[in-house]
């Protein structure tokens, strides 16, 4: 086979019983090297100039970064159901009131699960006086509650590609000195002022150690475009990460799509090109609707283009328009006939009236809805969600749909929580076991020791919400009886905390007695079953019978 050509199909021996001969070794390795999946073909018409680099995820182009960032903000501004989008998202994911759910690991601690209920109960509470301090200390710049400002961290989050903040210490009257200061993520850049170039330990605006693990960020002090920072926007200054004793410094969180990725990238980026389609369509149709308007009925004449210009626009010339017609056209000008208040225009003799028939939403519904899906779809919200619109939404298509994306918001309340909000818990927490008001076991040198085990928590956010509240509390109950599913489970379902439910319900049941009033009676079913199918052709569903209530005996 040596020296086969390209273009020289090979030749195979074959014994009698069947098998290669090994001459055609060569032969079957040529065929080998010549051999390409499909979608590594350059000869297919779909892959024509689609040769993407493999490039490197630490290393971001900062002009495309900017331009990329620029247009996520243009379209959450200007772009109507871009910005329904996101706040769907996010009072679905975070909401305005996250609250704090601490859950240490008591059995690590040598505790039981009576001092772990008794502990929480304190930390939450101290922890909601902070976050919802009336005089907003807990931000630095003294404008929102935390939870207002987990709310606009999580939107650029989700905009912008990453939220960054930095936990500062500042006396302000409180024995708890933490505060979070919220900045713009496109500031922490590579830092001009330290003649420095970039390196394996210093890209875009972070320092590394050894391991990838980021040390430090490099915050320029005021925004580029600040037209009143003076000097500060050609300033940095360096944050590090964590402090001596390991208390968060600088938290910077986004969502990775690759092992090596360093800075986030928005969310939006696949819809722009989809979102600026749907405007031009918009803009189309607009003026296909106003010329349509403007130029809505015609006139067919029989008259000569120089009698129509006679008319129109009369000259000195009084043998360029017949008299009958100029004394007609007069007549009828100075003496118009009315019936009921309508005018009654009278055409010349042969004239015709056309009017032009236009619908300027022919096809836009069937475009709009479908870029709004891909929108939809990539932002994480439902269609419905995003243009409003539930008509022919049954409840199993409801229902179905809402399932797929609870389970996306707990992903990313789950992330976005533990990769930001913890490590802000964590820095309040350390304080206030430093000033003596938490205590914890072993003493306070001992939390630098049961860190993880102290600030494990999980956050509450806004409830699931329901489509048919009969059915799906009735399969709660049924879940709840069989042991798949607890209480506390169902209740955290709501976005209530379930310690609060049940101080509620004991301060309710004694006042039911004080007042002389007999248990509220729980026993409360439905008359018929629901869960009955779909029964209808048309996908509807049937309504569930009313609720009754067995008064007590």
């Amino acid at each position: 086979m040596e020296g086969m050509s390209a273009m020289e199909k090979p030749r195979f021996q074959v014994a009698q019983d069947g098998s290669f001969a090994p001459v055609n070794a060569a032969a079957m390795a040529w065929m080998g090297t010549n051999s390409k999946r499909d979608a590594a073909r350059h000869d297919v018409s779909e892959f024509s100039g689609w040769r993407p680099n493999v490039r490197f995820a630490g290393h971001a182009d900062y002009s495309d970064v900017r331009t990329i960032l620029g247009r996520a903000r243009s379209l959450d501004e200007d772009n109507g159901w871009i910005n329904a989008g996101l706040d769907r998202r996010v009072e679905s994911v975070i909401g305005t009131r996250i609250r704090l759910s601490a859950q240490p690991r008591h059995e690590l601690l040598n505790r039981d699960y009576e001092w772990r209920m008794g502990w929480t109960g304190n930390v939450q509470s101290r922890w909601e006086v902070w976050a919802n301090d009336i005089e907003h200390r807990n931000d630095a710049r003294r404008r929102l509650s935390f939870g207002a400002q987990a709310k606009l961290a999580y939107l650029g989050y989700v905009r912008d590609g990453a939220a960054a903040a930095e936990i500062r210490d500042n006396d302000r009257g409180l024995s708890n000195t933490t505060n979070v200061l919220l900045i713009e993520p496109e500031r922490v850049s590579h830092p001009q002022d330290r003649g420095q170039s970039e390196s394996p330990r210093l890209r875009n605006g972070f320092a590394y150690d050894e391991n990838g693990a980021p040390l430090g960020a490099y915050v320029r002090s005021a925004h580029e475009n600040d037209p009143n920072a003076g000097f500060a926007n050609a300033r940095w200054d360096y944050i590090p990460m964590r402090g001596p004793t390991g208390r968060a410094k600088f938290v910077y969180c986004f969502s990775p799509r690759r092992a090596e990725q360093e800075i986030g990238i928005s969310k939006l980026a696949e819809v722009m090109v989809p979102s600026k389609m749907l405007d031009r369509v918009d803009r189309a149709k607009v003026n296909e609707a106003l010329k349509a308007a403007l130029f809505s009925l015609f006139i067919e004449s029989p008259g000569t283009t120089e009698d129509l210009e006679g008319m129109l626009a009369p000259s000195n010339d009084d043998s360029s328009v017949d008299p009958w017609i100029e004394a007609y056209a007069d007549l009828r000008e100075k003496r118009p006939v009315f019936v009921d208040g309508a005018q009654v225009n009278h055409l010349l003799p042969g004239e015709k009236p056309h009017q032009i028939k236009t619908d300027a939403t022919v096809g836009y519904a069937e475009f709009a809805g479908f870029i709004l899906r891909k929108i939809a779809g990539s932002i994480g919200v439902a269609p419905p969600q995003l243009s409003g619109d539930w008509v022919g939404i049954n409840y199993s298509s409801a229902r179905a749909m809402l399932n797929e994306l609870w389970r996306s918001f707990l992903e990313d309340r789950h992330y976005f929580t533990q990769h930001f909000l913890t490590p802000i818990y964590a820095a309040w927490l350390e304080m206030e076991v430093a000033n003596g008001d938490v205590k914890v076991p072993g003493g306070p040198l001992a939390f630098y020791k049961n860190k993880t085990a102290l600030c494990m928590c999980e956050w509450i956010g806004p409830g699931r919400g329901s489509v048919d509240p009969l059915k799906e509390a009735n399969a709660n109950n049924l879940d709840e009886a069989a042991g798949r599913k607890s209480v506390v489970e169902s209740i955290m379902e709501t976005g209530r905390d379930p310690v609060d439910v049940l101080a509620e319900e004991a301060w309710y049941a004694q006042e039911r007695e004080k007042r002389g009033l007999a248990p509220v009676n729980r026993n409360v079913k439905a008359d018929a079953s629901t869960d009955t199918a779909d029964q209808t052709g048309d996908g509807g569903e049937q309504a569930a019978p009313p609720q009754t209530k067995k008064e007590p005996a």
